[in-house]
């Protein structure tokens, strides 16, 4: 498990670190787009998984990427929200995000987030492990959960997937090159 960090340390070290731009994927994809790619999940851009073959792809590349800008067994932080669907949620689901003993992080203004109503942010310190977290990236690839967040413990990397794909932000513009011609053809 990653060392403990508090919810408000938290939100004073990310204030510090991005402007000023909530914990939200869509803001950060906007604001550091200098710093931001994308890697789809599965093959020629397809968004959904329909075959057993196509989500056990989908998740072999969500984790190969993870922990190829996070890297395996790193210590990370895992922020999410409940934007209404927990009731929704399927139990495996439910249960690996309780499995996680997040807290309560911030309440996101419906105006940063394009939403009608505010919502919880949730935050758990975890270590990265490939696989740890399937069941979670799969309700997101699935559109069952809206999009997480994956942030390195410097708060310098940020993986958020999402129904079609992964975003991720990193360190540099350079950085992203580098990354983004290892990841540009299939892997």
């Amino acid at each position: 498990m990653t060392e403990p960090i508090t919810p408000a340390e938290l939100l004073v070290a990310w204030r510090r670190s991005y402007d000023g731009a909530p914990p939200l994927a869509r803001v950060l994809r906007e604001r550091f787009r200098r710093r931001w790619f994308r890697v789809h999940s599965l093959p020629a851009g397809k968004r959904y998984a329909t075959t057993d073959d196509e989500r056990a792809e989908l998740l072999r590349r969500q984790n190969a990427l993870v922990t190829d800008v996070l890297g395996d067994g790193t210590p990370c932080r895992f922020i999410f929200g409940y934007y209404g669907e927990e009731a929704q949620l399927p139990a495996d689901v439910v249960s690996a995000l309780r499995a996680l003993a997040p807290e309560f992080l911030t309440t996101i203004d419906p105006r940063d987030a394009g939403t009608v109503e505010a919502y919880p942010l949730m935050l758990a310190s975890i270590t990265w492990e490939p696989g740890s977290l399937d069941p979670i990236l799969l309700a997101v690839a699935d559109d069952v959960l809206e999009t997480p967040l994956l942030v390195s413990s410097d708060l310098q990397r940020v993986i958020a997937p999402y129904d079609g794909g992964v975003d991720v932000i990193v360190e540099t513009p350079e950085r992203r090159s580098e990354l983004m011609r290892a990841w540009r053809r299939d892997p």
